[in-house]
């Protein structure tokens, strides 16, 4: 027998096989299906061998669950495998979860999972289309891929997979993978919501608490974060707090209650409530108040970055609100704190560095943290920064210009005593042309809002000006002054 004919018979016995097995596996599956196992075993097993792929499955599902044969988990592993290798959709799926779980013998392993649920997601299949979105949104077992991560996900929540709608609906909220969509996040969300997902309950609280695709209703924002809350999430037990606190929009104010939320959330680490219980303990919302209890919360919430609490935890430390004042501790949380753009801290430090108070006072560092918040505006600073430039003492350079911009800035709004020296640089002639007209304007208004001594000064001040001026020039400074309208009253 020539080569060619042996391979020709071959070919011929391999098909008559086939064809056996396709017309063996109805009676098999019909046994199996009647749960007559025992007789559907051997039969399956035959078939298998012979390369029918839903036999192989079959089979495997035999040896995983014990039926007509010992439970096998190592040959249900293999059979099943064999049946995937073929492009065997449920096959692939049962081998996704396996890996993905490391369940029924299987370790956990994310390639064999990725590769397992991205095979079964090709069939549409909407569980492995789920995990393979959740493989490719996490990076494990493939390259990050979020489009395609929201495509498998849309794949699994149209079959109303509620784990995949609520993924959906978190991608569409925060634009991962689609572009964001408050109206789509809020209706992917619902249905998982409705069906006590936490992760979909919080985002509907998100939603209707800032009016993210549906108009803003703090009751319907405290009703989905207390149900998420209930079930353990510490993002939606601070959000819930918060709303309890503030009692804006329909919703009662129950500091007390807002304050056991806080607890809680802080004792599911939730960073978002450590601030907060600061604040309550500080200010007695809800308790008693209790500033070594607002310190601790101060402190951790300072400890983890939060510019506003590490200048309250300053705050705290130099006013010796607990135990002695300290400044020397205070100082490194208002320097943190101001380095991270909170301008309390910086006016904090400003003032600290401009008395001298718990560290060598350096005005030129006093008008280094002054700078920010004057330049956005904060009087206090503004004057400082006049009076520092004015001076040109401990460390800081004089430039009667530079006061002059800075006392104007305070004195338009509203600030006395940059009114009182601005008026004494106008009429002097410091910084820019003599103006005694302007030089009494300021220093009147600033007399009129002072008291004691600095009132006393002011007047001798405006007083002296006016004496020399005209008759004609006091009318009109008199009647700016009347006229003038602060820029920023604050």
């Amino acid at each position: 027998m020539t080569a060619k004919t042996l391979a020709a018979c071959i070919l011929a016995a391999a098909a008559l096989l086939a064809a056996s097995a396709r017309a063996d596996l109805p009676q098999a599956r019909s046994a199996y299906e009647r749960a007559d196992y025992r007789a559907a075993f051997p039969e399956l097993q035959k078939l298998a061998r012979a390369g029918s792929a839903e036999a192989q499955r079959l089979l495997a599902e035999s040896y995983e669950q014990g039926r007509g044969v010992a439970q096998d988990f190592v040959e249900a592993n293999a059979w099943y495998a064999k049946a995937a290798a073929q492009g065997d959709g449920e096959s692939q799926e049962v081998l996704c979860s396996n890996a993905f779980f490391g369940e029924h013998g299987a370790r956990q392993d994310w390639d064999e999972a990725a590769k397992h649920c991205l095979d079964a997601a090709r069939h549409l299949r909407p569980y492995p289309s789920y995990l393979a979105g959740y493989l490719l949104e996490a990076g494990r077992g493939a390259p990050v891929d979020l489009a395609r991560a929201a495509e498998l996900y849309r794949v699994a929540a149209k079959a109303e997979n509620l784990e995949a709608q609520e993924a959906l609906g978190r991608m569409y909220f925060f634009g991962k993978g689609v572009a964001k969509d408050d109206v789509l996040a809020l209706q992917w969300n619902r249905r998982p919501a409705e069906q006590g997902r936490s992760g979909a309950q919080l985002l509907l609280g998100y939603a209707y608490e800032f009016g993210r695709g549906t108009t803003a209703d703090p009751a319907q924002a405290v009703a989905w974060y207390r149900k998420a809350a209930e079930q353990g999430v510490g993002a939606a037990m601070g959000a819930l707090a918060h709303l309890l606190a503030q009692g804006t929009g329909g919703v009662a104010k129950d500091e007390s209650l807002a304050l056991q939320w806080y607890l809680k959330a802080a004792d599911k680490g939730e960073a978002s409530a450590w601030n907060p219980l600061g604040w309550a303990y500080h200010e007695g919302a809800g308790v008693t108040v209790d500033d070594a209890q607002a310190l601790t919360w101060f402190q951790r919430a300072a400890a983890a970055g939060d510019q506003e609490a590490q200048f309250m935890t300053g705050f705290l430390l130099e006013q010796g609100r607990v135990g002695a004042r300290d400044v020397p501790q205070a100082l490194p949380w208002y320097t943190r704190a101001a380095e991270g753009g909170n301008v309390d801290a910086m006016q904090a430090l400003g003032r600290l560095y401009f008395a001298g108070d718990g560290v060598p006072a350096d005005h030129a560092q006093a008008a280094r943290w002054y700078t920010t918040p004057a330049t956005n505006g904060d009087p206090v600073a503004q004057y400082m920064l006049g009076y520092i430039n004015e001076t040109g003492r401990l460390g800081a350079n004089a430039d009667p210009v530079q006061a002059l911009r800075w006392y104007g800035e305070a004195a338009a709004r509203g600030h006395s005593a940059a009114q009182v020296r601005l008026g004494a640089m106008l009429f002097q002639g410091k910084g820019g042309p003599a103006d005694p007209v302007r030089g009494h304007m300021w220093t009147n208004l600033g007399a009129a809002q002072l008291s004691a001594e600095d009132r006393t000064q002011a007047e001798k001040q405006r007083d002296f000006i006016g004496a020399r001026l005209s008759a004609d020039q006091l009318v009109q400074a008199q009647r700016l002054a009347r006229e003038w309208k602060p820029s920023d009253p604050r």
